[in-house]
C-alpha cells in the first residue's frame, strides 16, 4: 500500500495551507486509513521501538484503571512530553475538535528544531511550556503505564504531522467522538 501522505506533501509543494485543506487531502487521499487496524497495516507508520520527547506516536492501549474512566482511546495519537515512573505524560490529541487540534499542533511546530519539518524533526517542548499555551491542553494531557501498551508504537513522520491529526483513527470507550468533543470544549472554555 502506498503512502498517501507522500502524494499530500506533494500537493502541497511544501507551502502553508490551511487546516481544511488538509482535511480534504486526507479524505480523498487516505480514505482507506479510518480504523486502527487500517493505520497499523499502513505504510504510513514507521515502528519506533521506543518514544522520545517531541516526537508524536500512534499505539494500542489498555488503560490499567478503564473502570473508573468515563471514557477513554484505545488507539492514542500521542505528543510524549515528559517521562514518569512506569511510563510518560502525552498529548492525546484525539481529545481535541480538529480545529483546536491544528491549532495545538501549529504552536507547538513552532518549537520544532529545524525551520524545515523533515524526517528528523523535533518539537521542543515541556510542562511548563505547555501550561503557557493555554486551556487547550488540559482535555488532552494523559498518563500512559508501559505495561498497559499493548503494540509497538507507531512513529509519525514530522512531515506528515499535519495530515495525521486527521485521520478518523480514535477509538474511544464509552462515549461517541461528539461527547468527547463537547466535554473537552468545556473543559477549555470553562
Amino acid at each position: 500500500m502506498a503512502n498517501p501522505f507522500e502524494q499530500i506533501r506533494a500537493n502541497s509543494n511544501d507551502q502553508r495551507r490551511s487546516m481544511q485543506w488538509y482535511q480534504r487531502q486526507v479524505q480523498q487521499l487516505a480514505s482507506n486509513i479510518n480504523t486502527p487496524s487500517a493505520a497499523m497495516r499502513s505504510d504510513v507508520f514507521e515502528v519506533a521501538p521506543r518514544i522520545e520527547v517531541g516526537s508524536m506516536y500512534l499505539y494500542r492501549y489498555d488503560p490499567k484503571h478503564k473502570k473508573k474512566l468515563p471514557y477513554y482511546d484505545t488507539f492514542p495519537l500521542v505528543l510524549p512530553f515528559e517521562p514518569t515512573a512506569g511510563g510518560f505524560y502525552g498529548l492525546n490529541l484525539h481529545y481535541l475538535p480538529f480545529l483546536m487540534r491544528a491549532q495545538l499542533l501549529g504552536k507547538l511546530m513552532e518549537t520544532a528544531n529545524d525551520k524545515t519539518i523533515g524526517d528528523e524533526t523535533k518539537m521542543r517542548y515541556n510542562w511548563s511550556l505547555l501550561k503557557s499555551v493555554g486551556n487547550e491542553v488540559k482535555p488532552c494531557v494523559k498518563r500512559y503505564l508501559s505495561q498497559h501498551v499493548i503494540t509497538q508504537f507507531y512513529k509519525v513522520n514530522p512531515q506528515d504531522w499535519k495530515a495525521t491529526i486527521f485521520l478518523p483513527i480514535d477509538n474511544f470507550v464509552g462515549a461517541t467522538k461528539q461527547q468527547v468533543f463537547r466535554d473537552s470544549r468545556n473543559m477549555v472554555n470553562g
